[in-house]
């Protein structure tokens, strides 16, 4: 094995807990003037299309939103609750405990890292303010390509850009998006991040790899048996 490519959320950071969803759809919705449950349908509803980028995040995220719920907010609201999506992303890109330390491990070991993530477009520039955002370089991202997991492209595009085939690389996810799946199909040995009760999303959810971890603590010691294979 030559690299290992990581999902981002619910593997390298913790899955989103619902009550935090919750409180930030009440905050924003209030700022857009508009019912906390009909923000939700119409947020919802559009999932997609931010994530492969047909929606940015920034001050005009919500216009088709508003514009089908048919109200009329200032662009001084619309930034403001802009504002407070931005702060719930960076609220949720916190590493988990044992990230950096297992980034670090497979660092010190020779291989290559990539980051293959389903988010919207402000997500990448957040997480380079955190610890995460230094080890990768190289990183399929959803909303500049144009497509979502488990489309090849997602795998694709690190495995080109690292100059490997997926024969030679791990795939690391909670099972969200199908990834797993997609991983598989294009060849990659896949490790599935088992969070128990902590996995709060199930969004195409499909927990099928060829391993099975709890912890990131216990992916390098898996890594090091497939290299010595």
């Amino acid at each position: 094995m030559k690299a290992i490519l990581f999902d981002l959320f619910g593997t390298l950071v913790p899955n989103l807990p619902l009550s935090t969803w919750e409180q930030s759809s009440v905050a924003v919705a209030s700022k857009l003037q508009i019912d906390t449950d009909l923000y939700q349908e119409l947020w919802n509803a559009r999932f997609r299309d931010r994530m492969i980028g047909q929606i940015l995040d920034g001050e005009h995220q919500f216009d088709c939103l508003l514009e089908e719920a048919g109200l009329e907010v200032s662009i001084e609201e619309r930034r403001g609750a802009a504002r407070l999506h931005r702060e719930l992303l960076r609220e949720v890109l916190v590493p988990k405990p044992e990230a950096c330390s297992t980034l670090d491990q497979i660092v010190s070991s020779g291989l290559q890292l990539a980051l293959v993530t389903d988010c919207s477009s402000a997500a990448p520039e957040l997480l380079d303010e955190t610890a995460l955002g230094r080890y990768f370089p190289t990183r399929s991202i959803s909303a500049f390509l144009g497509v979502r997991k488990p489309h090849p492209l997602m795998y694709t595009h690190c495995l080109e850009t690292l100059g490997l085939a997926a024969e030679e690389c791990i795939f690391v996810g909670d099972g969200n998006s199908e990834e797993l799946l997609g991983a598989k199909k294009c060849g990659l040995t896949t490790v599935w991040v088992d969070n128990g009760q902590h996995q709060h999303w199930h969004e195409r959810f499909s927990p099928d790899g060829d391993y099975t971890i709890r912890s990131l603590d216990e992916l390098f010691p898996i890594i090091q048996s497939l290299c010595t294979e």
